[in-house]
């Protein structure tokens, strides 16, 4: 029986607490792109200690509160990432502790046998020494993900506005970006040990044909990219960057991201030409200033 929208909006999503480290910030950055050009000093502020540079879309790892929506009923199985917005407000900070309270959005019943999407709102904030979240907002995450085994559970909340669709006019720049077959055997290590990425057995019994690689990760790869083509001869960051997982990707694809400029605001859509499919969609991202 599907959990229901009421039941999903009350419950009690707990705290995430955590600490970004160096070798976190290195494996994460190695996890998503950077380090791929080992003698540029751009991707080595990324990837070494000295002068380490945090990736921004680190913050989508840290201080997490665990697998919650299996504890509060869904179908833990057939929950995929279907739309993620991040928002930093500021550098992660290493070796600070962190926490992150997190509290439920939206509810959207597509009905019996059509699932459903739950969104929900995580800040990423320094914990002040009386265990309360000081001034220093770190981050905002905005999840959405597709329950494809919930549908029937009824409607909550209110839903987040859409994203914009991408100019159609032909895109300003373009990058070809080799995703490792070993991607997200690399990329679990930050955290997501979701047997989905890493099992061939469960991935099939979910319906896929292979394991698949973690939405975060091609979002990270996104934002590597944008940093590439937008910081050209060196790597920009960005500030703010989402999108919709419109398809999935697999170890040892070869995306296409084409980004659109207008000033410091970009649009993006990520596609995997061999399989003629586009695997995220609808992407905004701000350059950070």
């Amino acid at each position: 029986m599907p959990v229901s929208a009421r039941d999903l909006m009350d419950f009690p999503i707990p705290e995430g607490r955590g600490v970004a480290s160096a070798r976190d910030a290195m494996l994460y950055a190695l996890s998503v792109g950077y380090g791929r050009e080992p003698l540029d000093a751009e991707h080595l502020r990324r990837t070494q200690e000295n002068g380490l540079v945090p990736t921004p879309t680190l913050a989508n790892i840290l201080a997490h509160p665990g697998p919650w929506m299996k504890d509060a009923g869904v179908d833990w199985q057939r929950l995929v990432h279907s739309e993620h917005r991040l928002t930093l407000h500021r550098p992660v900070p290493f070796d600070t502790p962190l926490v992150s309270r997190s509290r439920m959005v939206s509810v959207v019943d597509r009905g019996p046998g059509k699932g459903m999407f739950a969104t929900f709102e995580r800040t990423i904030a320094v914990l002040a020494e009386d265990d309360r979240p000081d001034a220093a907002l770190v981050a905002t995450i905005l999840q959405t993900n597709a329950c494809r085994g919930d549908g029937g559970c009824g409607s909550a909340g209110t839903p987040l506005a859409p994203l914009p669709p991408v100019p159609e006019r032909a895109p300003d720049a373009l990058l070809s970006l080799a995703v490792a077959g070993d991607a997200a055997l690399l990329y679990r290590l930050n955290g997501d040990r979701n047997p989905l990425h890493s099992d061939p057995a469960y991935a099939l019994q979910a319906g896929f044909l292979r394991p698949i690689l973690h939405g975060l990760c091609s979002f990270g790869l996104a934002g590597y990219a944008i940093g590439r083509l937008m910081g050209a001869p060196g790597l920009a960051d960005v500030s703010a960057i989402a999108a919709r997982f419109t398809g999935v990707v697999y170890p040892g694809d070869t995306l296409e991201v084409a980004v659109w400029q207008a000033g410091n605001e970009l649009h993006f859509r990520v596609r995997v030409p061999a399989r003629d499919v586009t695997v995220l969609d609808h992407g905004t991202a701000r350059l950070a200033r």
